[in-house]
């Protein structure tokens, strides 16, 4: 249980600061203010980000359906299944499919 509660704490700092960084890309990229680096920090920080928010949620999903005193080996299976797939699904979003901006 401590575990996951650590896994947790460090996807939110890693959440916020991903997410800040995020942010701060596509304003720079909107008012077109370096956008070299803009569209860097963009593409640079969208799965992290997106990868970040999953693995906190779920992480927080199992700490609050988990009762204390069980093994759940199947449920970190399909946690660990599902973020891979979420992974690779990204990937091929990110590769094969062109921005707008």
């Amino acid at each position: 249980m401590q575990i996951e509660k650590n896994i947790q704490k460090i996807s939110l700092v890693f959440f916020f600061v991903l997410g800040l960084a995020n942010l701060l890309g596509y304003l720079m990229l909107i008012n077109n203010y370096m956008p070299e680096i803009a569209n860097a920090v963009k593409t640079i920080s969208e799965i992290p980000f997106i990868l970040c928010a999953a693995v906190y949620g779920f992480v927080s999903l199992k700490i609050s359906l988990e009762s204390p005193g069980k093994r759940h080996s199947i449920s970190n299976i399909l946690f660990i299944l599902f973020i891979l797939a979420l992974f690779a699904l990204l990937i091929y979003i990110n590769l094969f499919i062109p921005d707008r901006i």
